[in-house]
């Protein structure tokens, strides 16, 4: 059984793959491999379509879990994109009849440290500890994306 987190954003789209066990099995931003900024937006979406249909395949997940959207004054440039972005996989992972959850970076927040005003670095720690990591993961970004897995573990086995 496998568990994905997505962080559908302009520039970067973490994911997190675990296990039952919490073993992960992928852990990284999407951009490295697909080098975004040389790219126009029809490619783009095609490069995420094509990426993520290899990753159903091989791992054939049951429940993601992929971040809610929120815009504030200073992102508005970029949501047009995001949201096509998170139309193509929504519909992707619909299609292919696997769960979906949505949260909002606070509900992750209280989720994992019980208060909505977590900062970053108690995120990272608590994530270190749960996961047996020997260092913080880095970005904090590689953090939500391991605790949002989880989130969707825990609501797997409730």
């Amino acid at each position: 059984m496998f568990f994905y987190w997505i962080d559908p954003w302009i520039r970067k789209l973490w994911f997190a793959i675990i296990d039952e066990n919490l073993k992960i099995y992928e852990l990284w931003a999407i951009i490295n491999e697909l080098k975004w900024w040389r790219i126009d937006n029809a490619r783009r979406l095609y490069e995420i379509n094509v990426f993520f249909n290899k990753l159903i395949v091989k791992y054939q997940p049951s429940w993601i879990c992929i971040e809610k959207l929120f815009f504030t004054k200073y992102n508005q440039n970029n949501a047009e994109f995001v949201y096509w972005v998170r139309w193509l996989l929504l519909s992707k992972f619909f299609n292919e009849k696997i769960k979906i959850f949505e949260y909002t970076p606070n509900e992750i927040k209280k989720f994992i440290t019980w208060t909505w005003f977590a900062k970053k670095e108690h995120i990272q720690k608590t994530v270190k500890k749960i996961f047996h990591l020997s260092e913080l993961p880095k970005p904090h970004d590689a953090a939500d994306a391991l605790w949002m897995a989880l989130i969707a573990r825990k609501k797997y086995f409730n």
